[in-house]
């Protein structure tokens, strides 16, 4: 299936001499974690994303005691964009896109037609191609075993800071051994104006999925896209024993099961 099939749009774009605000607040606005970048004539000449906001608003806010946990500066979005996005034709297998994203490690990738990006194939996306494809395996043997977890009454700094090393999008929340919501970018973001040692129970986002170790593919993703999560929880007998990233759907797409 040519990835045009699942491709979203239109795409959202900013130009270079926006500012670093306004793409957050564009990014808030659609519920997307990144923008193209794009010049006067439409061309495709960038993307920034989530991960590089709170690269800079880290950088910008500091370390110290009693301080916010990110400031944006005061920088255009030039001055921070990726300016090597990653493209794929519209006539690209969803395989082909798929592998691009696990072998980058990112979460999208833009259709273009003469370098104007026409189209965004994210992990997003790739759940509604697994819905589709019927895979019937249980979605223990697709997930990740190491589990990036965060304590409930941990604060806001430690978990940024751990999403950022790890190099991930999201950490699951957990009291007692037990997931009680997410903590990701987007927590992370809404949080900046907060001191530091506030503790991440009062930002979580408490809707998560959790299903049982041998639930369908297919049906995790269908469930999984129907609610716009952006990772599954792999539970047994109230243990969680893995989580199902986009990335580890995008991995499934791209083996061509």
């Amino acid at each position: 299936m040519p990835v045009r099939h699942y491709a979203s749009r239109p795409v959202v774009s900013v130009s270079a001499e926006d500012s670093l605000e306004s793409a957050h607040t564009l990014m808030t606005a659609h519920s997307i974690s990144a923008l193209a970048v794009t010049d006067e004539r439409a061309r495709l000449v960038g993307v920034i994303s989530r991960t590089d906001l709170l690269r800079v608003g880290r950088a910008q806010a500091g370390a110290r005691r009693g301080a916010v946990l990110i400031t944006l500066p005061a920088k255009s979005v030039g001055e921070v964009m990726t300016d090597v996005p990653c493209t794929v034709s519209a006539d690209d297998p969803v395989a082909d896109a798929a592998r691009r994203l696990t072998d980058d490690r990112i979460h999208r990738v833009f259709l273009v037609e003469e370098n104007e990006p026409v189209g965004v194939f994210s992990t997003q996306d790739v759940l509604v191609a697994i819905a589709d494809a019927r895979i019937k395996d249980p979605i223990l043997e697709h997930s990740s075993r190491a589990v990036f977890s965060v304590e409930y009454d941990d604060p806001i700094s430690l978990a940024t800071e751990r999403l950022s090393k790890a190099r991930i999008t999201g950490l699951v929340v957990v009291e007692n051994d037990w997931p009680i919501g997410i903590f990701s970018q987007v927590e992370a973001l809404a949080s900046r104006d907060l001191p530091r040692e506030t503790p991440v129970e009062d930002v979580l986002d408490p809707a998560m999925l959790c299903l049982n170790v041998g639930t369908p593919l297919s049906r995790a993703a269908e469930q999984a896209a129907a609610m716009s999560a952006r990772r599954v929880l792999a539970v047994d007998n109230r243990q969680l024993r893995g989580v199902l990233s986009g990335l580890d759907f995008a991995r499934v797409a791209g083996s061509g099961a």
